[in-house]
């Protein structure tokens, strides 16, 4: 399966606009009691992820009591942190050219607030817990990243 790099545009604190490639990849996310009911977002594959995680938004509309569960705290590389709280939560890859999907089940964060602004534009991350334990990632950059079911698993 694979996933275009998308190029991201951010502006910095002179208003100038900054352009970069990124390896962010559509995910569906789902609650494992509402599995009918799948938000899909763009998402950060941060290969420096303990733990992938989402904002509170995308917990809250998939009916999640967000802080039910396991509290975690995620520390970034620009010094910020947030509180996430850990969820069994379905994930779905899938590639819209040749209807190929990776589906499957693992602990996920959801934050309770936005994301800070060290995490501008993003709805996600995918890290080791809830991203690459379950799949092979391959990435050829700048072109694609390749998705494979990790067959260590079965």
């Amino acid at each position: 399966m694979k996933f275009d790099y998308i190029r991201v545009t951010q502006f910095n604190d002179k208003h100038q606009s900054i352009s970069h490639i990124r390896p962010w990849i559509r995910v569906g996310v789902f609650n494992p009691d509402y599995p009918d009911s799948v938000i899909y977002s763009l998402s950060l594959i941060d290969s420096g992820s303990d733990i992938s995680f989402f904002t509170n938004e995308i917990g809250e509309i998939l009916k999640f009591e967000i802080k039910k569960g396991h509290p975690a705290l995620v520390n970034g590389v620009g010094g910020g942190n947030i509180t996430i709280y850990m969820h069994q939560v379905g994930i779905i890859f899938e590639d819209l050219k040749t209807s190929e999907l990776i589906k499957f089940t693992d602990l996920i964060g959801f934050s309770t607030k936005e994301f800070p602004p060290s995490m501008p534009q993003q709805t996600g991350i995918l890290g080791t817990l809830g991203f690459f334990r379950n799949v092979e990632v391959a990435f050829k950059y700048p072109k694609e990243i390749i998705l494979k079911t990790n067959t260590s698993l079965n």
